[in-house]
């Protein structure tokens, strides 16, 4: 499954129950995204797996993502 299936996966399923103020809890915490990417994630504007995960995992804590809807781990260069 690609990130953006998986986004919209997620997506279909947390958008009834997702807060506004999911976005303003992640940028009180320290989530370093813009408050306006955030927004356009929640609403689905801008199809981005990982601020996605950080909105639920803000706004609805209590719900567990299921693994397979998760961003792929990034690969480890050797060059770094």
């Amino acid at each position: 499954m690609t990130e953006r299936q998986k986004y919209l996966r997620l997506l279909s399923i947390v958008i009834e129950e997702l807060p506004s103020s999911a976005v303003d809890a992640a940028v009180r915490a320290g989530y370093a995204a813009p408050t306006s990417m955030l927004n356009n994630v929640r609403i689905g504007r801008v199809h981005n797996l990982e601020h996605l995960v950080a909105l639920v995992r803000y706004g609805l804590p209590k719900y567990q993502i299921p693994a397979e809807l998760l961003p792929a781990p990034a690969p480890i260069s050797l060059l770094a």
